[in-house]
């Protein structure tokens, strides 16, 4: 799928690397550590592929089951996915 912008699932060290990431940026997002790969990925294609709302739709992509995630989080998921290496 990486023709699509979104990178593959990662594995090992770089799947734990991205979940600290994330837990730093927004800590609950990484509840449910599956759903919060999904959504960095997802959201990885959507600023590769030069998506809108670049601050505001990671609160909603890492809204999910009993998480709620502002906009100020949303957008430090944004600088966590950017240090956490390759999109």
């Amino acid at each position: 799928m990486r023709s699509a912008g979104i990178p593959p699932d990662p594995a090992g060290e770089k799947r734990r690397h991205l979940l600290d990431a994330l837990a730093e940026a927004a800590a609950d997002v990484v509840r449910h550590e599956d759903k919060a790969v999904d959504a960095a990925r997802n959201r990885c294609g959507s600023t590769n592929g030069g998506g809108n709302n670049l601050d505001r739709t990671p609160s909603q992509r890492f809204t999910y089951k009993d998480v709620t995630t502002s906009e100020a989080q949303g957008k430090a998921t944004n600088e966590a996915l950017k240090a956490s290496g390759p999109n």
